[in-house]
């Protein structure tokens, strides 16, 4: 194509190309904020985990106390 020359196109055609390119925007927003929710729930999702993994680490160790406090009552 020349460049610097006029383009012509007929209204129609650059009213319809105009509404395709605003649906295409709103579709992209819309991808960007499920996107964005979806990486807020997964952070939730880590925190929850980490806190878990917390607990349970806890519990091992008081399990472990237990345990070692029956069968080595001498060592507590």
């Amino acid at each position: 194509m020349n460049q610097g020359m006029p383009v012509f196109v007929k209204i129609e055609d650059y009213k319809d190309v105009l509404d395709i390119l605003g649906m295409l925007k709103a579709k992209i927003e819309e991808a960007k904020k499920t996107l964005a929710n979806v990486g807020e729930l997964k952070d939730k999702e880590d925190s929850e985990l980490a806190e878990w993994k917390a607990e349970i680490g806890d519990v091992e160790k008081k399990v472990d106390y237990i345990d070692h406090a029956l069968f080595k009552p001498e060592a507590v």
